[in-house]
């Protein structure tokens, strides 16, 4: 399995920024070191000889979670999120279906029907930043809306 590297992922905050516009401090823009580096050792942590997160889902699920809800970088924390997750699946031959269906919970009160795609990821993103939606929560959404590359 193919994982992100701390420098992977401040390049893409840093990229997100110079593409999408926001404040960017040098050197690493990086907020909360300490979220990060946890990030990047439990991903691949073992207890007891078992995987903490043994399936890809649970993983990009706690890539994004973790970069948003613990805000790691000065600005840029829901975009850097959501694409490390994304570039981790697509390193491991997974990516987004094309069509999003499904909430990150089931009951919450905005309606999924009828929305695009894109429509659908916006909103999950902004669940996550404003803790709507915890960490497990996170880990099904993926878990629902992803799918192996076609070769």
């Amino acid at each position: 399995m193919e994982y992100l590297q701390k420098e992977d992922i401040i390049l893409i905050n840093q990229m997100t920024i110079e593409r999408h516009g926001g404040k960017y401090a040098p050197p690493t823009n990086i907020l909360n070191e300490g979220p990060l580096d946890y990030l990047l050792e439990a991903v691949d942590s073992e207890m007891f000889g078992e995987a903490l997160y043994p399936k890809i889902y649970q993983k990009a699920g706690l890539n994004m979670f973790n970069i948003i809800s613990n805000h790691v970088f000065q600005d840029g924390n829901k975009r850097t999120g959501l694409e490390s997750a994304l570039l981790f699946l697509r390193l491991n031959d997974f990516r987004l279906k094309n069509n999003l269906e499904k909430t990150s919970n089931p009951d919450h009160s905005i309606p999924k029907k009828g929305k695009s795609s894109t429509e659908i990821l916006i909103e999950f993103t902004l669940e996550v930043a404003s803790g709507e939606v915890n960490l497990e929560e996170c880990q099904d959404w993926f878990k629902a809306n992803i799918t192996g590359m076609k070769k």
